[in-house]
């Protein structure tokens, strides 16, 4: 499995106290960073340079590629301040950028990733979005690729809350958290299910239920609970033990399961925003999702749902 993540960096202060807050986790692992930076084209002067180019093709290079190393080194300077070798450090950097979301995903094409990586807001981010602009792209476009959408809360000691549904993104879901997350000391992981609300085809029948038909009708419902709740349980131990196998610990793992009272997405984010998490866990798509969509509509409702923790978004 991949051990290097592709981190897009600029020199907003949002960036470095992400950049900080992922080196703090990954004290201590074997995991690679690649950092990532794009000159966006209108970038092209510093304040007080105007009157000191000529405007040749090789003046604005050198100016982009100052820009560049500058970001670059600052990123660097943090993490071997945090005692990061300078060997798990790859650099990368794209001039003259149009679009910093396309030449993140270009980047993340050309190399074998666990995870792209970003800040919540960069230096360019709308106020009025709850994610910046290149991120919610990232997200939107990277098909193949993880994202680590990188929050506010210190992600040390690491609780995690994964969103489970019986799609097979839950099983890419599991194997994304045991590979990188699981053996990370102090770990707590809760699993949670959101048991969805009874199928079309139990509902009623546009008429007044005799008694008869009323008692069938609660056997047929209460044998699809029960079904359910056997699938969703064979997938929790399933998870569990994939879990353990990787390095958590017994004890640092709870299952959690509620019936549906708001909506799934809405009832994830309520109880991410109860309990003491400082991760979220999702898959691109879940059982629902229409496949000519990049994004499945809970994971993008999750991604804007205003919360201040890190969310991880699994293809």
């Amino acid at each position: 499995m991949a051990r290097k993540l592709l981190i897009g960096v600029d020199d907003s202060q949002n960036c470095l106290e992400a950049l900080r807050n992922l080196g703090d986790l990954l004290q201590g692992t074997d995991m690679h960073l690649e950092l990532f930076h794009a000159v966006p084209e209108s970038a092209l002067i510093y304040p007080g340079e105007l009157s000191t180019l000529s405007g040749t093709p090789s003046d604005w290079k050198k100016v982009q590629e100052r820009q560049a190393r500058a970001v670059l080194d600052q990123a660097v300077s943090l993490l071997i301040g945090m005692g990061y070798k300078r060997s798990r450090l790859h650099l990368e950097s794209v001039l003259q950028s149009v679009d910093v979301a396309h030449d993140i995903l270009a980047a993340s094409e050309k190399g074998d990733f666990a995870a792209l990586v970003l800040a919540r807001r960069g230096r360019s981010a709308v106020k009025r979005f709850l994610l910046g602009s290149t991120t919610t792209m990232v997200c939107q476009y990277s098909e193949k690729q993880p994202v680590w959408v990188l929050g506010t809360r210190q992600l040390k000691p690491p609780r995690l809350l994964v969103a489970l549904d019986e799609s097979d993104h839950a099983g890419r879901v599991i194997s994304h958290v045991s590979t990188y997350f699981a053996g990370l000391p102090g770990i707590q992981i809760t699993l949670f299910h959101v048991m969805p609300a009874k199928p079309p085809g139990y509902w009623d029948d546009g008429h007044i239920l005799g008694e008869a038909e009323r008692s069938e009708r609660k056997r047929l419902v209460a044998r699809w609970r029960a079904e359910h709740e056997q699938k969703t349980g064979d997938m929790f131990l399933t998870a569990k033990q994939a879990l353990m196998g990787a390095g958590a610990s017994e004890h640092g793992i709870v299952l959690k399961r509620q019936t549906l009272v708001r909506g799934i997405a809405r009832d994830i984010l309520a109880e991410a925003s109860r309990g003491e998490y400082n991760t979220l866990v999702f898959g691109r798509r879940g059982t629902s999702a229409i496949p000519e969509f990049n994004l499945g509509s809970r994971a993008a409702k999750m991604l804007q749902g205003g919360l201040d923790c890190t969310l991880v978004l699994v293809s």
